[in-house]
């Protein structure tokens, strides 16, 4: 009788679990613009502090060694309190001020260099596009019929041209002009985000050890010690993952960037004189987009490509080819020393991954899709497997990890 009665107390508070959740479902599916709202606004206050929590991780592993360093330095110091105290302080103002002179360089190198290349796109368009008429003159002039279809084409296009520029081109003016002051007040307060997020990574690598173990704390007393092992052990893996793949990709993309810019001047010594791209700009791009795995290297390679070729298309063809094989390099030497197996998932995940997530986030999705998918396909996996267990069924596992073993990591 007793356990008739928990089987049917077990099954309504299934019933009524499933039914609440089904409310819960309807409610934000009904209400999802004004949760997005909500979400979104929450986003936009705490953005400070999301910047500043993205700095202090990717800072992080920088001020470990230096503080590893600075404890060697005040290794002859007794005080072993005021040690670690005085070398965790050196090691994060230490880490941001690297972190500062890295970012002032690159834009003090990128923008100026960005600035020639748009002048001097908009210097050599003109005679670009007559060279390209001419070209399609010389070339379409034995076929009257497709010339006299292309002068239509350039007459009709000429005509909407000057009627946008009669008609149309006193809106854009006045849309530009309040996209431009709108803007600036947008800018201000993604400078201003960034002012504070530098403040926050400050306290928050500072006080790192203490809000880690405050965090270990809080799991040790809900949870048991067993699964509060497994929590913790979990958030290892986590950081292992994300850590593992972010700095590493930004490494990567920072190596890539400089054997890219060295294989362009190579090209600029050897053709002295020569109208050229701005090797520096290209360099950027190339690593900027090298971060984005998989399709990263496409995006960069196209627009690099297309810019260089609008100036000179001897050296969009040796970019082609070089960056070619420097893709073939990185891919399978400078990757894999570099990252490792760090995520663990085959390519078809990582494409998957990036779909998701890029659409879901954009630029920030497809380069975290990656290491948030392989958490996921980790944790599944070992659902399953710890299903099979209970079901007396390890042998299936066993052989499942046999025929598909893991890729052995290349790096630590």
């Amino acid at each position: 009788m007793k356990d008739t009665f928990k089987k049917y107390l077990y099954l309504a508070g299934s019933l009524f679990l499933a039914f609440a959740l089904s409310i819960v479902l309807f409610f934000v599916l009904y209400k999802i613009d004004a949760i997005k709202s909500v979400i979104g606004h929450i986003v936009k206050t705490m953005m400070p502090f999301i910047i500043g929590a993205v700095l202090a991780y990717i800072i992080c592993p920088l001020c470990n060694k230096l503080e590893v360093l600075f404890d060697k330095l005040f290794s002859k110091m007794k005080n072993e309190q005021t040690k670690e105290k005085i070398s965790r302080t050196l090691s994060v103002f230490a880490g941001m001020i690297i972190a500062v002179i890295a970012i002032y360089l690159v834009l003090m190198i990128v923008i100026p260099q960005l600035i020639d290349s748009v002048v001097r796109l908009v210097q050599i368009l003109p005679s670009s596009a007559d060279k390209l008429i001419g070209w399609l003159n010389h070339s379409l002039s034995s076929n009257e019929q497709l010339l006299q279809y292309s002068q239509q084409v350039i007459d009709k296009a000429y005509t909407m041209l000057e009627d946008w520029l009669s008609n149309g081109l006193l809106d854009s003016v006045e849309k530009v002009a309040t996209g431009i002051s709108s803007g600036v007040i947008n800018l201000l307060g993604v400078l201003l985000n960034i002012f504070i997020g530098f403040i926050v990574a400050v306290y928050l690598l500072l006080s790192r050890k203490k809000f880690a173990r405050q965090a270990e704390l809080i799991v040790y007393s809900i949870l048991k010690k067993e699964k509060a092992d497994t929590v913790m052990e979990e958030a290892r893996y986590c950081d292992r993952v994300f850590g593992g793949f972010i700095n590493g990709k930004i490494l990567d993309a920072v190596v890539v960037s400089l054997i890219c810019y060295a294989g362009m001047m190579i090209f600029r010594w050897i053709n002295p004189g020569k109208v050229m791209m701005s090797e520096t700009l290209v360099a950027v791009i190339v690593g900027i987009f090298n971060v984005i795995p998989f399709f990263g290297w496409y995006i960069g390679l196209f627009l690099s490509a297309l810019l260089i070729l609008m100036v000179n298309p001897m050296q969009c063809i040796f970019f082609v080819i070089f960056d070619f094989i420097l893709q073939q390099i990185d891919g399978n030497i400078l990757g894999p020393k570099i990252i490792g197996d760090t995520t663990g998932i085959s390519s078809i995940w990582v494409l998957f991954s990036i779909f998701l997530f890029g659409d879901i986030w954009g630029f920030a999705g497809m380069l975290l899709g990656v290491p948030m998918f392989a958490i996921m396909y980790h944790w599944i996996k070992k659902l399953v497997f710890k299903g099979l267990d209970k079901n007396e069924q390890t042998q299936m596992s066993v052989d499942y990890e046999n025929d598909f073993p893991k890729k052995k990591k290349t790096h630590q």
